[in-house]
């Protein structure tokens, strides 16, 4: 019988945006909340991080209202999280809100699909436009973890322990992951920018924003939902404000899904 483990989403706050930079096509006018997140998985062996958020240095650069927001050191502080401990973070996709190292996670090692390093130190991060999608520190962040052997790349689907799995699904993001967890309530899907929210699921709408294709996205999609049984309390999208109210703030900008 696999291990069961608890999971938590960390929130530095968000933003207000239009609904059409979340499902693909979708009028313009609408908005909503686009809400930012790390997920800590609770493991005997210590905590394993789920994408790094980023600094406020990088976020008042790419817009966001930074001084209305947590810092990710607060929010790894509530959680009960030392960053110098931590031995494992995953990397759903190398987006700058989902990778910003900046010498934090000093130990660890980070994990991330064949697809997406190649694809961002390839042709995504020459090409300009691209580039919007890349944190300003992404090369030395890169250069950091090679030099000191830190970055395991993966293929397709990983067993990183018992009960947490990972998948590449792509769509969003070339090489996007998803994670899977064995919780006491079920498998639970650490969707991530895979389902931005979860307006994605209910009207069948691909993220908007996909550097994949759209069947891709779909697919990514299909999956999600056939992994949790249809049941959204066993998933978390990737920057959904419905998180908030969904799940128990245990802890200053701490949700615990499951």
């Amino acid at each position: 019988m696999a291990a069961t483990y608890g999971i938590e989403a960390l929130s530095a706050g968000g933003r207000t945006v239009d609904w059409s930079t979340r499902m693909y096509l979708h009028p313009a006018g609408e908005t909503t909340t686009s809400a930012y997140f790390v997920w800590v998985v609770r493991t005997p062996g210590g905590p394993i991080v789920v994408d790094t958020g980023f600094t406020h240095r990088l976020g008042r650069l790419k817009g966001l209202p930074v001084d209305q927001m947590r810092t990710r050191d607060e929010l790894l502080e509530a959680a009960g999280v030392d960053p110098a401990a931590v031995s494992t973070v995953v990397l759903t996709h190398l987006h700058w809100d989902h990778f910003d190292v900046e010498g934090l996670f000093p130990k660890a090692t980070f994990v991330v699909q064949r697809r997406e390093l190649e694809f961002w130190t390839g042709y995504g991060a020459a090409e300009r436009w691209h580039r919007r999608f890349l944190s300003d520190c992404f090369e030395d962040d890169i250069g950091t973890l090679r030099a000191g052997n830190r970055l395991r790349v993966v293929d397709g689907a990983v067993e990183l322990a018992d009960g947490i799995g990972l998948e590449r699904v792509g769509g969003h993001s070339p090489g996007m992951q998803i994670v899977t967890v064995q919780t006491a309530g079920g498998l639970f899907v650490l969707a991530n920018d895979a389902l931005t929210c979860y307006r994605n699921l209910r009207e069948w709408a691909p993220p908007a924003i996909h550097l994949g294709s759209i069947a891709e996205c779909l697919e990514a999609m299909e999956r999600i939902r056939t992994l949790a049984g249809g049941d959204e309390s066993r998933i978390c999208p990737g920057h959904d404000g419905e998180v908030w109210t969904r799940f128990p703030e245990v802890k200053p900008g701490v949700f615990r899904l499951a």
